[in-house]
């Protein structure tokens, strides 16, 4: 069996095998590391959550697992992308937490080899109540020049009342990459919600990561009224985190710590580790 196959097997066999589980959004180590930036240009199955149309930048099949912890809470991912694929580049990832779970799911196309297309999904299981959420994403990836990638994506485009019942708001993502040195990133990743209420309607994230020798990166960001998915509601605070990078595996590990939150929580601090195998 090709490899395709067997990679879009298992993508059914994860939807399938979760769909009747109880939900919560993904951030990678890597993301929670860049103050939830990186929109513009994430790394690998990072692409699945923030923007599905740069999978098509990153042509490799990817398998990760990621644990992350913050406080009394726990949050469990899997996700694999067959980015390879000649027609439609896609993949899926699995979230699990102790009383719900999630779905998402992200193909991309890309035109042109400068500008890619992405559709998102996302699939929210309650354990309680038995119910399931479904919203969506649209993206569009840009290489504009080699030292800067522009993306828009506009998530959670349904906005109904079961999603905004679950903080999933309507938002615009007009996101950058500023690529100053080969081994260095900058990303700034501003957003609108326009219907928002809890707080400001705008933030943003912001993030550097800078490789050193050969295999590892450090990686600090910073947080405005910005979405902090593990507590399901939007704060202010910081991030730090580093990786090793293999040639065809890497471990990754990330702080995000809240200093405010549109919710009334005080200090909260998530870590969190994650295992990327790619060939």
């Amino acid at each position: 069996m090709k490899k395709t196959s067997l990679l879009l097997a298992a993508y059914l066999a994860v939807f399938v095998a979760f769909s009747g589980a109880g939900a919560v959004e993904f951030q990678s180590p890597r993301t929670l590391a860049l103050g939830g930036a990186g929109r513009a240009g994430p790394w690998l199955t990072d692409s699945i959550y923030l923007n599905p149309s740069f999978a098509s930048y990153t042509p490799r099949y990817v398998l990760s697992g990621a644990y992350t912890g913050f406080g009394t809470g726990r949050n469990y991912n899997v996700s694999v992308q067959d980015s390879r694929a000649e027609v439609v580049q896609a993949g899926v990832g699995y979230t699990k937490r102790e009383q719900n779970a999630s779905v998402n799911l992200g193909a991309s196309k890309a035109f042109f080899k400068k500008l890619g297309v992405g559709l998102g999904s996302k699939f929210i299981f309650d354990n309680e109540t038995g119910t399931m959420t479904p919203d969506f994403s649209l993206s569009g990836s840009y290489i504009a020049l080699p030292w800067m990638y522009a993306s828009l994506i506009i998530d959670n485009l349904v906005a109904g009342q079961d999603q905004v019942a679950r903080k999933l708001h309507r938002t615009f993502h007009p996101s950058f990459k500023f690529i100053p040195t080969k081994q260095i990133g900058i990303f700034f990743d501003p957003f609108y919600s326009p219907a928002y209420s809890d707080g400001k309607k705008s933030g943003y994230s912001v993030g550097i990561e800078a490789g050193i020798l050969n295999d590892f990166y450090l990686r600090v960001g910073k947080f405005q009224d910005a979405d902090i998915t593990h507590l399901n509601t939007r704060g202010s605070g910081f991030g730090y985190g580093l990786a090793w990078v293999g040639p065809r595996l890497s471990a990754e590990y990330g702080v995000s710590r809240a200093l405010s939150t549109h919710s009334g929580a005080g200090f909260t601090t998530a870590h969190s580790g994650s295992v990327i195998i790619y060939f």
